[in-house]
């Protein structure tokens, strides 16, 4: 209902309320999400659009607000609308209802109100971003734990807002530790707790891990995934699938067949309700009989129709669930023969780290590792 569209659409032609995708200035959205993904800040963002030469919103109103309009600025984005955009649900195909309602009928004067109370009406056009994406990005702009030590050291911390600790739930802190005489910056890092940096072991123990063990241990574990995925990708979700102790081929026909059967006896039992009052209008069955019956049948139905909710809710969650495997069959394949990380590969498949306390096993010392996949969770412990 606005006068005009948001920045990477526009008013379509048949329906003045509804919005169809700018193809002009789509791609400027889409690169600046693009962007997010990597985990850098709205100032380097707005840096690499000037360094791009991509023309900032206002140029594209520029045969409306002529006056205003200095070409000398046209590539110099704000970081304040680059936020604006990023947090839109407009770019998911999602609307926002009075995001800044007036306060009173009389005043002007706009009340804001924070993204996440605003109410959102979804799938009302074509989104430009993915919805599982735009999340993706919304929870990359939350969590950007600091690093100590990266100014000096130029470490990225590409686990920022992933890693974190198994007995607590805080963020583990990476911590540049320039004391070290190695060479290489991996090397001189490692991670902790962040609760026992702040309160000691009153608050947490330190989890204390390498930052090359996380690499090597999560790259391998990509590598290993990402190569099944393109090698064998059915019986890859196969096997998840068992690991997750989902309702396989044999198990969901036996489903399907106990499904038909208790909707096929509750049809009986409809059947056998219109027979019986039949015969009570007959006179064929006594009114004590006919009620000790039908008490019978509703007892019986009562259950039957539980058991098919039952197996129509479990039949609903294993597609689902099966849904969910293929697609990160699907996206982590395309990661297959990948030699290092970045931030952008982790936020796109993995959910969270969670990092154990060391313990001793045996005499050696063994730390554990649980990656949680985005769409499947944890598939095993890594030591």
């Amino acid at each position: 209902m606005a006068t005009t569209a948001p920045f990477g659409y526009q008013k379509d032609e048949k329906d003045h309320n509804h919005l169809v995708i700018d193809e002009v200035t789509a791609p400027v959205v889409e690169l600046i999400f693009s962007i997010a993904e990597e985990g850098v800040g709205l100032h380097t963002i707005c840096n690499r659009l000037r360094k791009a030469k991509v023309i900032k919103p206002s140029f594209y109103k520029k045969e409306l607000f002529e006056r205003f309009m200095d070409e000398e600025k046209m590539y110099d984005w704000d970081t304040a609308y680059v936020s604006q955009i990023l947090h839109n649900p407009v770019y998911a195909g999602n609307l926002t209802v009075a995001d800044k309602p007036t306060k009173t009928m009389r005043s002007k004067k706009r009340q804001y109100i924070p993204f996440a109370e605003r109410e959102v009406i979804y799938g009302t056009h074509e989104p430009i971003i993915e919805q599982n994406r735009w999340n993706n990005v919304q929870k990359i702009l939350q969590s950007r734990p600091p690093v100590i030590g990266e100014s000096s050291s130029g470490y990225d911390n590409i686990f920022r807002g992933v890693i974190k600790c198994a007995d607590c739930g805080s963020a583990m802190l990476a911590k540049v530790e320039q004391k070290r005489k190695r060479n290489n910056v991996l090397d001189k890092t490692f991670y902790c707790c962040t609760k026992y940096r702040k309160f000691g072991k009153e608050g947490c123990s330190s989890h204390t891990i390498e930052a090359r063990t996380v690499h090597e241990v999560v790259l391998a574990d990509i590598q290993k995934h990402a190569g099944q995925a393109l090698t064998d990708r059915k019986a890859m979700v196969t096997d998840i699938a068992e690991r997750l102790n989902l309702q396989m081929s044999a198990d969901r026909e036996q489903q399907k067949k106990e499904l038909r059967q208790c909707k096929q006896r509750v049809s009986e039992i409809e059947n056998l309700y219109a027979k019986l009052y039949e015969d009570l209008t007959r006179e064929l069955l006594t009114e004590k009989r006919f009620q000790m019956l039908s008490a019978r049948f509703d007892s019986e139905q009562e259950e039957l129709t539980a058991k098919i909710k039952e197996l129509e809710k479990s039949a609903i969650a294993d597609r689902e669930q099966l849904s969910s495997i293929e697609q990160f069959a699907e996206q982590i394949s395309g990661y297959a023969g990948i030699t290092e990380l970045n931030f952008k590969i982790i936020n796109q498949l993995i959910e969270k780290i969670l990092v154990s306390e060391p313990v001793e096993v045996d005499g050696q010392k063994i730390q554990r590792l649980t990656i949680h996949y985005k769409f499947i969770g944890a598939l095993e412990t890594l030591e």
